[in-house]
């Protein structure tokens, strides 16, 4: 069965993006800009013949503007199922992290940091436009309830194909809950796994979008960047985010804080630069975004720095990486 409401969405996406108004196209078609309307709201299908004479001047097929399609199943040849979600690891939120996720719903946390996305944000806005701004398939990977870029991407181009996914079920599940109810948009498609061993066929994502999944990693950071170049396809890219301590930062703490934290979490003072390289991307442009301090926050390290008696100032960057 046709959903009519996705093919009204699909459709007006076509003719945006071939540049046309509503008037424009009934025009071409020989129709009145009401018809046009009703086809983009919901409320009718055109016939089989200007369904065509429509296939011929946006260069797509009849069904795929008339079929919502599993584009999971296309990549990974795993079905999303009934749910809408295609789950590569447990449905069910690993026990440590079982009260973070009562905490997300109870909080209304997707709620909360969409509407934030929606402030004016000039240097996320100016990524998001970036990433809306490439063809083809954008996978979110890690987006956490933030969602990372992702409501960056959606707030430039409301029609972006985007598969939003994470290692927590409960974000995902949120996430779509939220969305199908906010856009009730045909492009958007959910996946639950580790982006250490992403599900995707090699060459097969058009952008991987990373607002801070791979510098959160718990799992080996290199791995997931192995992994990002591995599915991308040629020419396709990379932008990701994270932040880190800097030498400068770490050859300043006191000895016994500098230890502790070398010991317990190395990782922070990675800029994953060597890393990016050898994965394979041969086109690396950093960008400095800003700076934050642990003591403005609430992460296991800012408690792990607090109770050393000290205050990290991480360096913040957005990294845009080429699959050559």
């Amino acid at each position: 069965m046709v959903n009519k409401r996705h093919f009204g969405k699909r459709i007006a996406a076509l003719r945006r993006k071939k540049g046309l108004s509503q008037t424009e196209l009934a025009e071409k078609l020989g129709v009145t800009s009401q018809a046009v309307s009703k086809w983009e709201c919901g409320n009718a299908v055109p016939d089989i013949d200007l369904l065509l004479d429509m296939s011929h001047l946006y260069n797509v097929t009849i069904n795929e503007m008339l079929e919502d399609i599993d584009l999971l199943r296309k990549l990974t040849d795993q079905e999303t199922g009934n749910s809408g979600i295609a789950y590569f690891v447990s449905e069910q939120e690993r026990d440590d992290n079982i009260s973070w996720a009562e905490e997300i719903r109870n909080g209304k946390w997707i709620k909360r940091n969409w509407e934030r996305s929606r402030i004016e944000n000039p240097y996320m806005d100016s990524v998001g436009k970036q990433i809306a701004s490439c063809e083809g398939v954008i996978l979110e990977i890690g987006a956490g309830p933030g969602g990372g870029y992702m409501p960056y991407v959606l707030k430039d181009n409301p029609d972006a194909a985007i598969i939003i996914s994470d290692l927590s079920p409960t974000v995902v599940k949120e996430w779509k809950s939220f969305l199908d109810k906010t856009l009730d948009s045909p492009n958007l498609y959910y996946a639950v796994f580790d982006f250490c061993n992403m599900p995707f066929r090699d060459n097969s994502i058009d952008v991987i979008s990373d607002g801070g999944g791979i510098g959160n990693c718990e799992g080996v950071k290199a791995k997931a960047l192995k992994e990002a170049y591995r599915v991308l396809k040629p020419g396709g890219r990379l932008i990701t985010s994270t932040g880190f301590v800097n030498k400068e930062t770490l050859a300043a703490l006191p000895e016994e804080a500098r230890r502790i934290l070398i010991e317990k979490r190395p990782d922070v003072f990675e800029d994953l630069y060597e890393d990016t390289v050898l994965a394979g991307f041969g086109k690396i442009d950093s960008v400095i975004s800003g700076g934050w301090y642990t003591d403005d926050d609430d992460s296991s390290i800012a408690e792990l720095a607090r109770s050393l008696g000290v205050n990290l100032k991480f360096t913040s960057y957005t990294r845009y990486c080429v699959k050559e």
